[in-house]
């Protein structure tokens, strides 16, 4: 991986020398699956090109965050270097102009662990040559004629292990080994029935990876998920804002951040309401959705608010969709304060991820601004 990683960053500094720059682009919020994935199929690519002795296609994984932000993704920091990856290797999206390379008819696009593009990169759709995720469907982003692996599994880390088990398995060593048993345990909460996000293919793609070095293994799923989970959800270093923007997404212009602990607890923090307060305002939106997860324990708790500035009547729509959806919804508390309110709900229906909230607001905001 590091000899790799290094090649991939000389590519980064001379584009200009190859006919086409083969990128791996992670989603936005660049969580532990989507940077390990990004990263892995990187590698698979860059292996699979040199096995063909392809020597005019560079490959650059990147980080689909700006450099600035990734000393917030704590548990990603922590893992990759945990397993050996120096930080000053990766490549991050501002440091490369993607809408230039695919102007230039240079750039080939593979997307990892999402398949929509938001519209400051929907001009870079032509340039897609290949998808894997783990996302339900988007009826909108079909991606036909492209290469895709589109499979509701736990982790988007098993679609990328099992491609390489299936063409190139020779590069699946104890350090790759090791890096994609994190998402794949994060992304399951360490195979918790209650959480029921375990697939059997994510099940048979663990167990073959841990058999790969097993005559070295020295810690349990247990201790590798708790020692992620405590990279994860150490906040102290972090200020509001920085939670606010630590795993971020966005659908039809609405921000939605999630969070390492429940909502009730981030909004228990001094001055929370007025961080969220501004995070809207600067986005010139008028509704933030926050999503919080607690799990301790081995027990999950999740949590969510809508906030908005009133009157906002798509509010009211997102809302209605919300409660009437499979999510078990149960008001908790609401504030208000001048022009803003704040709802939150704690969620019944544990089982019931990101992956399966933001369809309904999808639904629920459809052609409309926030």
């Amino acid at each position: 991986m590091e000899d790799f990683l290094v090649t991939s960053r000389h590519t980064l500094k001379n584009l200009e020398k190859y006919e086409k720059i083969r990128v791996i682009l992670g989603n936005e919020s660049c969580d532990l699956d989507s940077a390990v994935s990004s990263l892995v199929l990187g590698l698979f690519h860059y292996s699979m090109l040199e096995k063909a002795d392809t020597k005019n296609v560079g490959v650059i994984p990147l980080l689909n965050i700006p450099k600035r932000e990734f000393k917030i993704k704590t548990e990603v920091v922590f893992h990759l270097r945990h397993h050996g990856i120096q930080l000053e290797h990766l490549s991050f999206r501002d440091e490369i102009e993607l809408k230039n390379l695919s102007n230039e008819k240079k750039l080939e696009l593979c997307l990892v662990d999402h398949h929509t593009l938001n519209e400051h990169n929907a001009s870079l759709a032509d340039s897609v040559v290949q998808v894997i995720d783990h996302r339900p469907q988007d009826p909108n982003w079909l991606w036909t004629g492209r290469d895709i692996n589109l499979e509701k599994v736990g982790s988007c880390a098993t679609l990328v292990a099992r491609r390489i088990f299936q063409e190139k398995s020779d590069i699946l060593d104890s350090q790759i080994s090791n890096l994609l048993q994190g998402p794949i345990l994060v992304d399951t909460c360490n195979f918790s029935a209650e959480a029921g996000r375990a697939t059997p293919l994510d099940i048979e793609i663990m167990e073959k990876l841990e058999s790969l070095n097993r005559q070295k293994a020295t810690t349990t799923r247990d201790e590798i998920h708790s020692s992620i989970l405590d990279a994860k959800t150490d906040i102290s270093s972090l200020s509001l804002e920085d939670l606010l923007i630590k795993d971020l997404k966005y659908v039809n212009g609405i921000p939605i951040p999630g969070f390492p602990i429940l909502v009730e607890e981030f909004l228990n923090l001094n001055r929370a309401l007025d961080a969220v307060n501004s995070f809207t305002s600067e986005r010139e939106c008028r509704i933030t959705i926050l999503l919080g997860m607690d799990f301790k324990r081995d027990v999950v708790k999740r949590d969510l608010a809508v906030f908005s500035f009133l009157p906002n009547e798509l509010e009211n729509r997102i809302r209605s969709a919300l409660e009437q959806s499979d999510l078990d919804l149960e008001k908790a508390s609401i504030k208000l304060k001048g022009n803003w309110c704040l709802r939150l709900y704690k969620q019944g229906n544990v089982r019931a991820t990101r992956k399966q909230i933001l369809p309904i607001i999808q639904s629920a905001t459809a052609r409309r601004q926030c």
